[in-house]
């Protein structure tokens, strides 16, 4: 009996600590719970990695934004349609659209009237349509040296051959004619008076007007060099190796975007650098050259030597030359363009770099 009683006790005493255990542990319990908050976990969730992901420029939401090209015949314009084919933009949610057209006159009438948010094209026809008032300014470039190659018809030996003959450009004041001024002036002949300027539109319609003897010499970018090659015109001159850092594709916004939508262009660019870094990666190649292709009708061979020319010239920063931007105000105020009133501040915004 008195071991019984002695069990009974025991296991009476066992239950008393076990109930007080469970209360000193309830009591303690909030304090214990930050403790188990601050530990440190061994992987981060699915929502914090794909934030550590996401660009530092990308957007909160989608954004259509519409580009006006001058460009879409010339190699140029590769790095926008790889960012756009590789899903680059898109990374940044930016649904980029890209309409061609003929001349960059022509796409910065468009970005003035809001139909594009940005353009590509020669400098120069921004200048001269900041010096006619126009609201915009160069964010940037595509490429920092000239593209255009000097062809002559198959009877030109020397540049002194030209004089009494006719140059074709593209249209008064754009790109093509002030550079065009410029190589003839710097080979000792007067623009107007030595040789006739006409305009002929695009470089498949100047070389045209070379091919069937309208004209004697143009600019041409290429790819359109191969065609002019092949049909025997002759390239007297490389504009880049008399001209350096003349940009030859500038990335220009509205000032309206530029008040209204930094955020966007600060994307827009943030994502060219990256499209530009896949398109000058060796190991890409072959898959630009694909791109091309599809995008700008060319063949293979011709999209290739394109790209050979072109790559060297894209700037990896997407930044314009400045340097290059004063020489083309230069350029624009020796043919009476432009006077001094127009300096480099009213024609440039270098704030939407990425950093």
């Amino acid at each position: 009996m008195r071991t019984a009683w002695k069990s009974v006790i025991g296991l009476l005493m066992s239950t008393a600590l076990l109930m007080s255990g469970c209360a000193q542990s309830s009591s303690t319990g909030s304090s214990a719970q930050p403790a188990a908050s601050n530990a440190t976990p061994t992987q981060p969730n699915a929502q914090n990695a794909a934030q550590a992901d996401a660009p530092k420029q990308k957007l909160a939401e989608m954004t259509k934004l519409n580009i006006g090209s001058a460009a879409l015949t010339t190699q140029d314009i590769t790095t926008v349609f790889v960012g756009k084919e590789k899903g680059i933009f898109e990374k940044y949610n930016l649904d980029v659209q890209i309409q061609g057209v003929e001349g960059g006159v022509v796409a910065l009438r468009g970005l003035q009237s809001g139909n594009f948010d940005l353009t590509f094209g020669l400098p120069e026809n921004v200048i001269s349509g900041v010096a006619q008032g126009a609201d915009m300014k160069i964010i940037g470039a595509s490429v920092s040296e000239s593209l255009f190659k000097v062809f002559v018809s198959p009877d030109i030996q020397k540049v002194e051959d030209l004089k009494g003959k006719a140059a074709a450009v593209l249209q008064p004041n754009n790109g093509t004619d002030m550079q065009m001024r410029w190589w003839l002036q710097n080979h000792g002949l007067q623009p107007d008076k030595d040789v006739t300027i006409i305009s002929a539109g695009a470089s498949p319609a100047r070389l045209a007007a070379l091919k069937t003897g309208q004209v004697a010499v143009t600019l041409i970018a290429t790819p359109s060099d191969v065609e002019a090659e092949k049909a025997g015109m002759k390239e007297i001159a490389v504009i880049k190796d008399e001209l350096k850092g003349l940009n030859h594709d500038v990335i220009t916004a509205s000032g309206k975007m530029i008040r209204e939508k930094p955020e966007v262009l600060k994307a827009f660019m943030a994502a060219m650098v990256e499209s530009i870094q896949f398109v000058k990666d060796p190991k890409n190649l072959d898959e630009v050259v694909k791109i091309g292709v599809k995008e700008l009708g060319f063949s293979e061979e011709v999209t290739r030597k394109g790209l050979e020319f072109v790559l060297p010239t894209i700037p990896d920063d997407a930044k314009f030359n400045k340097d290059g931007i004063e020489f083309s105000l230069k350029i624009a105020k020796d043919i009476g363009i432009i006077d001094d009133s127009l300096t480099i501040d009213k024609v440039i915004d270098e704030s939407f770099y990425p950093n």
